[in-house]
């Protein structure tokens, strides 16, 4: 699993490989930037749904002792924190934000699996399955290049 400092350096190479061009021309009015049902407000609103939810499991993974698995729980967070970036971009605009959603699609399907495995927990469960959700939503954002 990369590091915070590999995401980033991964979203910003995405980035790079877009081109700024590219990234202005999938903004532009009328651009399609995923499947005709998903907008941008939808996809934030999964990221901060995301975000949310990665943050109380991982304090509900802490306050059970015997399930404390620290690379869950920093996992976890991880997940918040890209969630959280990535929905912060989308709002801003940002001429990276298709970068962010790559690499957001990527933590949450790690996150996901990651929940997936755990053992008799119905909040992981309910997180991976949000965690599945925003990784769609971001991949479709992110376009054809993930």
């Amino acid at each position: 699993m990369p590091d915070r400092r590999e995401l980033f350096t991964l979203a910003l190479s995405a980035a790079s490989a877009l081109g700024v061009a590219e990234v202005a021309a999938a903004q532009a009015p009328g651009a399609r930037s995923g499947p005709a049902h998903m907008s941008l407000a939808e996809c934030i609103a999964l990221c901060l749904k995301c975000h949310t939810s990665c943050l109380e499991t991982a304090a509900q993974v802490l306050a059970t002792p015997a399930r404390a698995e620290a690379s869950l729980v920093v996992l976890l967070l991880d997940c918040a924190e890209i969630c959280q970036a990535t929905a912060n971009s989308m709002s801003r605009g940002s001429p990276v934000h298709l970068a962010f959603c790559g690499a957001c699609a990527q933590v949450c399907d790690a996150c996901a699996a990651a929940c997936e495995r755990a053992k008799d927990a119905a909040a992981l469960k309910a997180c991976a399955t949000i965690c599945r959700d925003c990784a769609m939503s971001c991949r479709h954002m992110a376009g054809p290049m993930h």
